[in-house]
């Protein structure tokens, strides 16, 4: 029936544009009989106003017209040229093939200077000129990109239409390879002439004419070749408080240099600077992105609150940073990257957790008390050479990653219980890409080879889970120790060819993956330390290989673009757990195909539609059969096999834009199913602590979801307004003490936002952001939270050199303990004109908030979280550009 319901959509997706159609054809001639090439060729019905279509005309003075109008006799072509007269006509709406003659006549136009127009387009390349967004408050490029209509910003991350970016340039050179956040952050945004917005772009220049890319790429167009950047130098009290930020930086036409060093204690986790939202440069690049080494271990932790993490993160942070990249003249780019940082948290608060099962309702209460230590090493180096005629990359990267967390918890008000746990993940990698042309057929060559080493440890005292492994008897300290070593060695082979309208690009890879699990599980009781045996303990030996071929077909024909992609896996398993050979040549196969297509109904309007499913087998990670205890409630062990999902996913996507009013809009509706042959089964004590297997039942899950967004700059007023919305749907089977119950979520969620510079001396912008989500558990049993949060920040400018800052927060939910949390932020600034100086004074949380209560739930948990906040604060600093 999945097959059927894949060959029906795919049908369609080719045979949809096949109707008829008007074609109109002509030439153009001038007085003399003679061509004219280049002038605008444009219809629309008989007296409206709107353009339906247009072209040019060639060399030659040819054009053609392909008329989309079913609804009139008659339709008026208009043609213009700078050197002729403007001539209009009128025509029956049927094929035919027409030659007008056009007389000279120079016109003239008014002088128009771009650099006012706040929005333009010109040709793909959608370009927001800085100096139109910016307020008296924006210091760096990061104030203006946010608020651009059609660009959104989420944690860091920049979306266009709704999609994230997946190039981030400045002057046409990436040098941070996805870590644009400390750009973001630390470039001034009076050094920036436009924020450019390049749609449907192909970074690999093999492809630009051989691959159709829906994706768009930012490029920030500096006013000069500069050294610039920034600084800050702060400090404060309750409690004592610093802030320190020296970050230069160097934009040559040729070389870029970043560098940092980063501290505070102010709750601002500048390590988010560097969280890479993107690798690669696109279609037949390797991986050149870490894999994260499994985290086996953990400590009971309390919720963070959902707002702005100054409010309540409790930090010590230290960050060095160097980046640049210098491009050569043969067209070669080096890029070096180096960053460490050092951070000690505290995280104080209260979690009571209901946990819903067949039988009965159990409730407990932890109050938490932990510290973290977190440190992170990446260095790294590449080379790219991106032509025309050859496509070369080679990125080598080291990362180690260290994690000493401790903490203490109050357990029902009556038994205090003590963690710690140590984590570590080294991993190399490197990432080797080749493009050549061999005649008139692409040749790409990928190997990618990473490694990882991840011990870590758990240490509990008192001892938990005293009745299963230590005969019901209690104990003084539970431990359990993880080894995990890794090794990936992937390569690939891709052809690529464009017949036609046509582009084939078969490829096959074969990639290697092994990795080694020891663990085991210790206990001890006065001086007494004993290692648990049979049943506690893990030795295992995994070996996956993958057989992977593909044949991607891309076709443009008219206002269509089609995509398919029909990869075939084989795959092969070795597994030798405890001694004894699990999985022995075990063979499984996979056919995960996919179909989009986009339909460009006018230079404003497109319409997108994708369909993809198929099965895959793992499972891997959780082959083990001894237990391992992954928190000081949880324990769970696998007596495991191949795990086999089937999913099968659809969707439709309408996008619309208007550069000349500044209007974007998208939505789009996805749903997805999938099918599984297996249940995570747990089994909860009468302390709510978990014991976790896996089940041989079938289980499947359904999910669908709307969301859209809409954003318009209206130049009068100088406002932008932006809104986005979603709605979703979906139903689970889980496994709860052997009783199988049906989960259905439903939620919704609303964000409006009006940006407003239209007086010199105020300004502000007001959010608000509202949702809910209603869970129907196990039993019958259902909740619901309602989130409604308000955000309003007004700023004054008494004179050129004040300025007063405002911000307002106001959060509310429907936890019945919890009133609605008003926040209140205020700055002070005065500039120091002669050495481009600002010195701010900032009170934060004014009110001095001290904690938060929030709810959510999970499977079968309904959780409250109240958390400790920071407590109301002062910082003088001194903020300059470099």
């Amino acid at each position: 029936m999945r097959d059927k319901l894949f060959l029906t959509v795919i049908f369609i997706l080719v045979s949809v544009h096949s109707f008829a159609q008007t074609v109109i054809t002509g030439k153009l001639l001038d007085e003399n009989q003679k061509p004219i090439p280049n002038v605008s060729v444009s219809y629309k019905k008989i007296n409206s106003a709107a353009l339906l279509g247009f072209s040019k005309s060639d060399a030659g003075g040819a054009f053609k017209l392909t008329i989309k109008v079913t609804d009139a006799d008659s339709i008026q072509m208009d043609f213009n040229h700078l050197s002729y007269a403007k001539r209009s006509v009128h025509v029956v709406n049927a094929s035919a093939n027409y030659a007008y003659i056009l007389k000279s006549e120079v016109r003239k136009i008014q002088e128009v200077k771009v650099s006012d127009v706040p929005v333009y387009n010109r040709k793909d390349t959608i370009n927001y000129n800085v100096a139109s967004f910016t307020g008296k408050q924006d210091r760096v490029i990061g104030d203006i990109i946010k608020k651009l209509p059609g660009v959104e910003m989420r944690g860091g991350q920049i979306f266009y239409q709704g999609e994230p970016i997946q190039q981030y340039r400045v002057n046409g050179l990436d040098m941070m390879g996805g870590r644009y956040g400390i750009i973001n952050q630390n470039l001034p945004a009076d050094a920036v002439l436009k924020v450019q917005i390049l749609e449907n772009h192909q970074p690999i220049k093999m492809l630009d004419k051989l691959v159709f890319s829906n994706r768009a790429t930012l490029n920030l167009q500096l006013k000069k070749f500069t050294t610039t950047g920034t600084g800050k130098i702060g400090l404060g009290a309750t409690p004592a408080l610093w802030d320190g930020n020296i970050t230069p930086m160097t934009f040559a036409k040729t070389f870029q240099i970043l560098n940092s060093f980063q501290t505070n204690n102010i709750g601002d986790d500048v390590s988010q600077q560097l969280k890479p939202f993107y690798s690669g440069t696109g279609y037949f690049s390797s991986r050149s992105s870490f894999s994260d080494g499994p985290t086996y271990l953990s400590i009971r932790d309390v919720a963070t609150p959902g707002f702005d993490q100054k409010k309540w993160l409790d930090n010590q942070i230290f960050l060095v940073s160097s980046n640049m990249i210098q491009k050569l003249k043969s067209g070669l780019e080096v890029k070096g990257n180096f960053s460490y940082f050092h951070d000690n948290r505290k995280r104080q608060g209260t979690t009571t957790t209901q946990y819903f099962t067949n039988k009965e309702v159990i409730q407990n209460q932890e109050v938490v008390d932990n510290s973290y230590g977190v440190d992170e090493l990446n260095i790294g180096v590449l080379v790219e050479k991106n032509e025309s005629n050859i496509y070369l990359r080679n990125s080598t990267n080291y990362r180690k990653q260290w994690n000493n967390s401790v903490g203490n918890i109050l357990f029902n008000e009556d038994t205090p219980i003590h963690q710690d746990k140590k984590f570590s993940d080294e991993a190399f990698l490197n990432s080797f890409s080749l493009g050549r042309f061999i005649g008139k057929q692409l040749v790409n060559i990928t190997s990618t080879i990473e490694w990882h080493s991840t011990p870590q440890r758990l240490s509990v005292n008192p001892g938990q889970f005293e009745s299963l492994i230590n005969e019901g008897k209690p104990y003084d300290r539970m431990g359990q120790i993880v080894r995990f070593k890794s090794f990936n060695f992937e390569n690939g082979l891709s052809l690529s060819r464009k017949i036609k309208r046509w582009t084939f690009s078969p490829s096959i890879h074969l990639n290697y993956n092994s990795s080694k699990l020891n663990s085991h599980i210790e206990i001890q009781d006065q001086e007494d330390v004993r290692k648990l045996d049979t049943g506690y303990f893990n030795d295992m030996n995994s070996a996956q290989m993958q057989l992977r071929m593909a044949l991607q077909i891309g076709k443009e024909v008219r206002k269509f673009r089609y995509s398919f992609n029909l990869p075939f896996s084989q795959y092969y398993y070795n597994v030798k757990q405890q001694g004894v050979q699990r999985l022995k040549n075990e063979f499984r196969s996979s056919w995960n195909p996919s179909a989009s297509m986009t339909y460009l109904i006018n230079s404003k309007n497109s319409l997108g539609t994708n369909l993809s499913g198929g099965r895959n087998f793992g499972g891997l990670d959780n082959f083990y059969n001894g237990y391992i205890i992954s928190q000081y409630r949880s324990i769970q062990k696998y007596d495991a096999r191949l795990l086999k999902d089937e999913n099968l996913s659809t969707g439709i996507n309408y996008e619309y834009k208007n550069t000349l009013k500044a209007h974007f809009a998208n939505l789009g509706y996805n749903v997805s199913m999938s099918w599984r042959d297996y249940m995570f089964n747990t089994v909860l004590d009468s302390l709510g602590r978990s014991t976790t297997s896996i089940n041989n039942r079938d289980a499947q899950s359904l999910s669908q979801g709307i969301k859209g967004g809409l954003s318009k700059l209206f130049i009068s007023i100088k406002t932008v307004a932006k809104m986005s919305g979603n709605l979703s749907w979906s139903t689970s089977d889980y496994l709860l003490n052997e009783a199988l119950v049906k989960q259905h979520v439903n939620s919704q969620s609303l964000t409006f936002e009006l940006i407003n510079s239209s007086s010199s001396m105020i300004s502000g912008d007001y959010r608000v952001s509202m949702g809910r989500t209603h869970n129907r558990l196990a039993d019958g049993l259902s909740n619901e939270l309602l989130y409604n949060n308000h955000f309003f920040n007004l700023v004054f400018v008494p004179h050129e050199r004040h300025l007063i800052t405002l911000s307002n927060s106001l959060y509310g939910n429907n936890v019945k303990a919890q009133k609605s949390q008003y926040f209140m932020d205020a700055t002070y600034r005065f500039r120091l004109t002669r050495w481009r100086t600002d010195l701010e004074l900032t009170a934060s949380n004014i009110l001095n908030n001290r904690n938060y209560l929030q709810q959510f739930s999970s499977d079968y948990e309904l959780i409250q979280s109240y958390f400790e906040l920071r407590p109301r604060q002062f910082l003088i600093a001194m903020r300059f550009k470099i």
